[in-house]
């Protein structure tokens, strides 16, 4: 016993020396000033910032005279030097100024989410030749990194990462960071870089690589051991390579986060891909080009997250999957098979997605027994939900993704149990049913609700004005009817379109008074009616506005000008009328006006002089606009749709057509949304079934021009738009002849110039459009023979009928004898050539003629002159006579014949 009591007493002075020993350290420590030099280094630091004062760091800085005690700043024990400083997410503006080189002692420096303000790199950071840890991550310096980092040979950590104004032509320098354990460069620019993983790979003891964004250059063969690694990340970059190899040896056993996200990976994924990486906790190969068959992941027993979305992966699921995941991912590739067996054993998923894919499966809600649960997505698979109406799952969803899921007839009755979620799709659901009340009070949280394509009837209560979160509504195509809803105040996208909503759109003007946040707009085919309220000025944030397809009458209003972030407006099929209001010219951003089947009148040149240079798709068709078509629409060089057909229009066509940059080919082609074509794919079809054609051509580039009253010829400047793919001038007055150059336009699938007063022949070059599908000429005043060959061998009479003067196929006139085959207006001398070659032709004559007529008089005037002297000097006679024995002259009674 007394051992015992001596043990405890001994015990107890030990920690009582220990505890002393602690104390009077400490005290040693707080008594530790710090150099003054290096405190004025770092108060010349601080007042480089714009506003210190911001930072609860260093706003301490002035309440203590000993800097060592100061926060982000730590000293050396023994010497008082600084060796810490520690500024990260400060959110600081200012200089780095050159002050901190007073700070020679400094092995920690973090300034990490700070701004300097695009200053170039500082070169001086290499003179911290102390230096272990260097965080410059976030920092929006730019320019090239020096090279002289590679003499800091402490550094374990290095993280300039977010660096997306900096480069580096060569990584050789960091081969002498041989203790580097942390490297983080994402976002620099490693381009230039070649050697990259052959220089990182000589870091042995690095434990984490982040080159995420660094525009890498594709992935050459090199032997990689990353015996120590933990952390890869190469995301966002373009290796262009199948899946490393170097990932599939024994240097991969340590890794516990994988993260090679679109980055040009392709090919196939080889089935031991992983079968090494017994450590693996997340992987992520989304969007890349990979294919073939999921491998076997029987050895990633430590994996939680995968995410291999957006491949191109082939197959069905593996039987077995790792079962500690918490998020699952593989949407939007090609999977095929069941989910049941192989999803339902994964009992701690928190997410679940795989939409976009082919399965084929009937689910119950034994499969969705995952307590855990926040994210469900099955959309677009073929997959039937048999839950039972009293079903209580036991998980909140915040996200609900069950689109083309066939949920049954009526409406889910286990939402009621959702009241916590942010998101939900169950659009193409096939559910003919109310919608029931509860539902719409259900989450007050929901972001985004999208009901589309569903069979649901009733009216929409007006509760969802009181959704306060909602920002995007999608109710189309169902049998809603009753007033149009108010909508709540952060509302972006509303989208009520095919339904029967019914009365006056006076709800929206109340609501957009609140809601300055609307940017999408579509109501289009329902039934309402009355005018267009003159309440658009509360909308300046609307970008796309369709409400096409209604009962709206009056005129277009004038505030409408205030919307000058449009971008895309359709109030077709309507019943508008008057003219169009001069404040639409102020809509300088619109790129899509649909005006179209109205009844809108008066002059378009107003409105085009001053109209948005961007348009691309202008569609004013059946109207009653009049005049001529103004020279100003040449300025609207993007455009690639042209549709005025069906109106009063007048005069020429104009020649400076050429100057549709992007139809002619010198502007590059704009990408639009599906929307705008698909809504004119339609009505071109409809167009096109009325006149009798049978196509399901897709035309994203026109002019139709058609059922006007234009006159004069045809411009040749028009077969420079060679990108044309449907041109139409039919039922107008034009006269003349078809442009020779016609066949330039190789993209043309429909030609219609029928019901004018076209003369001469058909060009013959015409057989060289091999893509056109639709062509009309008939009934104008056309010769000659019809051209035969390629795409013409397959049209038929209606194509060429009221051309009295054309013969041969597929016409029964026969052009035997009539027309030769290789004459037609563009290989014939046009009337001023001819003309031209004739008076060229005639003043050679009369040049000719003169001397020949010049040469005659002569030769008959000295010929004269020279007999006659003969006939009077008898001496000269003779005298000749005896020099010419080779002549015989026989006198006559009145002149004298010579013979030779």
């Amino acid at each position: 016993m007394e051992g015992v009591n001596l043990l405890l007493v001994l015990l107890l002075i030990a920690s009582s020396t220990i505890l002393d020993g602690l104390i009077l350290c400490r005290a040693m420590n707080s008594d530790i000033l710090c150099d003054e030099n290096e405190k004025n280094a770092l108060i010349k630091f601080r007042q480089g910032f714009r506003d210190p004062s911001r930072s609860m760091i260093m706003s301490s800085w002035m309440l203590e005279e000993n800097c060592c005690n100061w926060k982000g700043v730590e000293c050396d024990n023994t010497t008082g030097h600084v060796i810490t400083l520690d500024l990260h997410q400060q959110f600081l503006q200012g200089e780095f100024g050159t002050y901190l080189l007073g700070l020679s002692h400094l092995r920690h420096l973090d300034l990490s989410q700070n701004d300097f303000l695009e200053a170039l790199f500082p070169d001086f950071i290499c003179k911290f030749k102390y230096l272990e840890y260097l965080n410059l991550h976030k920092t929006k310096f730019r320019g090239s990194i020096p090279v002289c980092l590679g003499n800091l040979s402490r550094l374990q950590l290095l993280d300039l990462g977010d660096g997306f104004s900096l480069r580096v032509d060569s990584l050789q320098w960091i081969q002498h960071l041989s203790n580097m354990r942390i490297l983080d460069l994402s976002g620099v620019d490693l381009n230039n870089a070649k050697t990259w993983l052959h220089d990182i790979n000589f870091l042995r003891s690095l434990v984490e690589l982040r080159l995420s964004s660094c525009q890498l250059p594709k992935l050459l063969p090199v032997f990689v051991n990353f015996t120590s690694l933990q952390v890869l990340d190469l995301s966002l970059n373009y290796l262009d390579v199948p899946f490393p190899s170097w990932l599939v040896n024994t240097s991969s056993q340590s890794l516990v986060y994988l993260n090679l996200k679109r980055s040009l990976l392709h090919g196939l994924l080889p089935n031991t891909a992983f079968g090494n990486m017994y450590s693996l906790r997340v992987l992520d190969l989304s969007d890349n080009s990979i294919r073939g068959k999921l491998p076997s992941f029987e050895n990633m027993t430590s994996v939680t997250s995968l995410d291999i979305s957006r491949n191109s992966l082939q197959g069905k699921l593996p039987p077995t999957l790792p079962s500690k995941l918490k998020h699952l991912d593989l949407s939007s590739n090609n999977l095929e098979g069941t989910l049941a067996s192989s999803i339902a054993q994964l009992r701690q998923l928190v997410v679940l997605n795989v939409a976009w894919n082919s399965f084929n499966d009937s689910i119950t809600e034994h499969f969705l027994n995952f307590s855990d649960l926040r994210v469900l997505d099955l959309s677009s698979n073929s997959i039937i939900l048999n839950i039972t109406a009293t079903w209580m799952p036991p998980f909140q969803l915040d996200i609900i993704g069950l689109m083309s899921c066939q949920l049954g007839t009526q409406f889910p009755q286990w939402f009621h149990t959702q009241k916590d979620f942010s998101f939900i799709d169950i659009s193409h659901g096939n559910i003919s049913d109310k919608v029931p009340d509860w539902f719409w009070n259900l989450s007050p949280k929901v972001q985004h609700m999208n009901l589309s394509l569903n069979y649901f009837r009733g009216e929409v209560p007006q509760v969802t004005s009181r959704l306060a979160s909602l920002e995007k509504l999608d109710l189309s195509q169902n049998n809603f009817h009753g007033p149009l809803p108010h909508f709540s105040s952060k509302m972006k996208m509303l989208i009520l379109s095919r339904n029967s909503f019914n009365g006056a759109i006076s709800p929206v003007c109340e609501s957009l008074v609140m809601n300055n946040s609307l940017m999408f707009l579509d109501l289009s085919f329902n039934n309402l009616s009355g005018t267009l309220s003159d309440c658009w000025r509360y909308g300046n944030n609307l970008a796309v506005l369709k409400l096409g397809n209604n009962n709206l009458s009056g005129e277009i209003p004038h505030s409408f000008g205030y919307l000058e972030t449009l971008r895309y407006l359709q109030l077709n099929n309507n019943r508008l009328s008057k003219n169009l209001p001069s404040s639409l010219k102020r809509l300088q951003e619109l790129k899509f006006l649909d005006l179209s089947r109205n009844c809108l009148s008066g002059n378009i040149s107003s409105f085009l002089r001053e109209t948005s240079q961007k348009l691309m798709l202008l569609l004013l068709r059946n109207n009653k606009f009049d005049g001529n078509i103004p020279l100003q629409i040449c300025q609207l060089k993007n455009l690639i749709i042209l549709d005025l057909s069906s109106n009063a229009l007048s005069g020429t066509i104009p020649k400076c057509v050429k100057n549709f940059l992007t139809l002619a080919g010198v502007e590059e082609f704009p990408s639009l949304v599906y929307g705008p074509y698909e809504e004119y794919r339609k009505d071109v079809m409809l167009m096109l079934k009325e006149r009798g054609y049978d196509h399901s051509v897709f035309f994203y580039a026109v002019i139709d021009l058609s059922d006007n009253h234009l006159s004069g010829e045809i411009p040749e400047e028009i077969t420079t738009l060679v990108r044309l793919q449907a041109l139409n001038l039919s039922r107008n007055n034009l006269t003349g002849a078809i442009p020779c150059d016609i066949s330039k336009l190789q993209h043309l699938e429909a030609l219609d110039l029928s019901r004018n007063y076209l003369s001469s022949f058909l060009p013959s070059s015409i057989v060289e459009l091999s893509m056109l599908a639709i062509a009309n000429f008939s009934f104008n005043s056309l010769t000659g023979k019809i051209p035969i060959g390629r795409q013409f061998l397959t049209f038929d009479n209606s194509s060429y009928i009221g051309n009295p003067e054309l013969c041969g196929m597929p016409l029964s006139k026969s052009c035997s004898g009539h027309f030769p085959e290789d004459v037609t207006h563009c290989n014939t001398p046009k009337k001023k050539d001819v003309q031209a070659i004739h008076q060229h032709e005639e003043d050679n004559w009369l040049d000719e003629s003169s001397f020949y007529i010049s040469m005659v008089i002569g030769f008959i005037t000295s010929f004269w002159l020279f007999w006659a002297t003969l006939l009077v000097k008898t001496s000269w006679r003779h005298a000749y006579m005896r020099s010419s024995s080779g002549f015989v002259f026989v006198k006559s009674s009145k002149y004298y014949i010579v013979y030779a």
